[in-house]
């Protein structure tokens, strides 16, 4: 492959920008932890890109009350870009934060608000520029015990009803404000979860793992497909969509069907973001988009 980029995450500001991030290959290669956040601006059908001295690993963007682009990494440091320039904000420089517990791995708005997850199960949420607060009572691993467990995702249909997966299979549940433990079908990690609604979300994971809620309980699906993890997951006109390194699926029923997008090669796949009417996926060298899931576009820079 000629791309120059490895991409580690995106997601869709509107139909008309799309944005991801990137890292320079040969430059990672000889130890160096630089980022480029990209932004994609469909009208010019061009590519613009800034530079971060810091790995980023998730992006995401925020409307009101002004147009916001956050990206953070392990560290739990963020980037936010306004109109008027970049900043830098740390989600808990404490010793209860990500220097002692672990990376922050997930970051995703939820009904306007962003929040951000990480290993010891951390969940905080930002309340304003650099204002980032716990959300985690009841769920955070107590400081002391020794224990591999933590969030890779978070997802929701509102801040009411929050949904968590991670290690250990573990499912987590916060509904007006309090954590609760879903029984889990699989002790295998999960990567990604999409809320649909109250009665409806899906997890993924190690080795091709799905799993269904229904409103009451976590049960497996069996897709009938031998795959290597699901790193993605996305809910796009009525449809659920997984992402891993073996292309893209959509769910039928209970079988994943792999997409055909009609390119004359076949896209690399791992992350998912829909907004606008958009479903971007980002793979490691790749970045294609549609709107309607019949049309594909392949825009890597």
């Amino acid at each position: 492959m000629s791309n120059p980029y490895s991409f580690l995450g995106g997601c869709v500001q509107s139909r008309d920008v799309l944005r991801t991030i990137a890292q320079i290959d040969q430059l990672t290669a000889q130890g160096s932890t630089w980022s480029n956040l990209f932004k994609r601006d469909q009208a010019q059908g061009r590519w613009f890109s800034f530079k971060l001295e810091w790995t980023a690993t998730r992006i995401c963007t925020l409307v009101q009350p002004e147009l916001t682009v956050l990206a953070t990494g392990p560290d739990g440091i963020v980037s936010a870009s306004i109109i008027a320039g970049a900043t830098e904000e740390t989600i808990d420089a404490t010793d209860n934060g990500p220097s002692r517990r672990g990376p922050i791995r997930d970051l995703r708005v939820i009904d306007g608000v962003p929040y951000a997850v990480g290993m010891g199960r951390q969940v905080y949420r930002r309340e304003a520029p650099d204002q980032w607060t716990r959300q985690d009572d009841g769920v955070v691993l107590p400081r002391g015990v020794i224990e591999l467990c933590g969030f890779n995702a978070i997802d929701g249909i509102g801040e009411r009803d929050l949904h968590a997966v991670g290690f250990n299979g573990e499912l987590w549940q916060r509904t007006d404000g309090t954590w609760r433990r879903h029984d889990s079908p699989t002790p295998r990690v999960l990567h990604a979860v999409a809320a649909v609604r109250e009665d409806l979300a899906y997890a993924s994971g190690q080795l091709g793992t799905l799993l269904r809620y229904d409103g009451d309980r976590w049960r497996a699906i069996e897709h009938g497909t031998d795959l290597d993890d699901l790193w993605g997951l996305a809910w796009f006109r009525g449809t659920l969509y997984a992402a891993c390194d073996q292309g893209l699926f959509r769910l039928e029923g209970d079988r994943l069907a792999k997409v055909d997008m009609g390119l004359p090669h076949a896209p690399t796949c791992r992350h998912l973001s829909v907004g606008d009417g958009v479903l971007l996926s980002c793979g490691p060298k790749h970045i294609v988009w549609t709107d309607d899931g019949e049309a594909w576009h392949d825009i890597t820079p």
